[in-house]
């Protein structure tokens, strides 16, 4: 089974992962691995989606009535 997060049409695996993480672990020495943009943009797209679904969470709680 292939694990991988998905969020707005980004795709991350282990796959990805791993070469980013072996160059962290090695002292960040050479250059960083090609992917590496890759994994910054899903990473603020990540957060983005999070924070956007913590707003409306909290936006839907507010305009709820109390129970």
């Amino acid at each position: 089974m292939n694990k991988a997060i998905i969020s707005g049409g980004l795709t991350v695996s282990a796959a990805d992962i791993i070469p980013t993480v072996d160059w962290a672990m090695n002292g960040f020495h050479g250059g960083p691995p090609a992917n590496l943009s890759g994994l910054i943009a899903g990473a603020v797209v990540m957060a983005i989606h999070a924070g956007y679904n913590w707003f409306a969470a909290r936006s839907a709680a507010k305009q709820s009535p109390a129970a």
